[in-house]
């Protein structure tokens, strides 16, 4: 069995008229002409996979920016906590320990490539007012240390109680601040 590709038609005089499924090609001047409508459909899917290779682009940069962003402020706040732990254990070891003959009361304590810039102030020490750090009595040291890693910062702020009689040294206060807000502790909360 054949398919048939023409039909057939009776006008009003009863004749047959065959109708056919294509247009002839020596037809001209018609309004539409082949492959327009194809042509019309590939730039529409064409743009469409475009608009969306680009958002898919755009999401996973910004995914994996944030991801490293995070793990920088991580690290800065690490690193800041090991530079102060560094000078508690150095006023652990010497209670009178002082960085007035480092270039603005600052020491620097590297944890492989990344490093803390460490504040230690004394009572009375000279730092203490050219820098505008806090005022500390006789039994109390201020220590600020400052991280920053691949453009992400965070600086921890402690205050360390000295007693001159037993020797013992214990963190009066410990405040982090940088970044998304800051968290405090004080007396015996702030065991590190």
């Amino acid at each position: 069995m054949k398919l048939r590709t023409n039909f057939f038609r009776l006008n009003k005089l009863g004749q047959a008229l065959i109708l056919e499924f294509r247009r002839p090609k020596d037809q001209k001047g018609s309004k539409f002409s082949t492959g327009q409508a194809m042509l019309s459909m590939v730039f529409l899917i064409g743009g469409m996979l475009l608009l969306i290779g680009i958002t898919l682009a755009f999401l996973i940069y910004n995914f994996v920016h944030a991801t490293f962003g995070f793990q920088a402020a991580n690290r800065a706040l690490g690193v800041a906590l090991a530079g102060a732990n560094d000078a508690l254990g150095q006023l652990v070891i010497n209670r009178e320990f002082n960085v007035n003959g480092e270039q603005n009361c600052v020491y620097n304590f590297f944890i492989g490539p990344d490093k803390a810039a460490v504040t230690v102030i004394h009572h009375n020490s000279p730092c203490q007012g050219s820098m505008g750090l806090p005022d500390v009595n006789s039994n109390q040291i201020f220590v600020m240390s400052n991280a920053g890693v691949s453009g992400r910062g965070r600086k921890i702020e402690m205050i360390v109680s000295l007693d001159k009689i037993t020797g013992e040294v214990s963190i009066g206060s410990l405040k982090q601040t940088g970044g998304w807000g800051g968290v405090e502790c004080a007396g015996e909360d702030c065991n590190i």
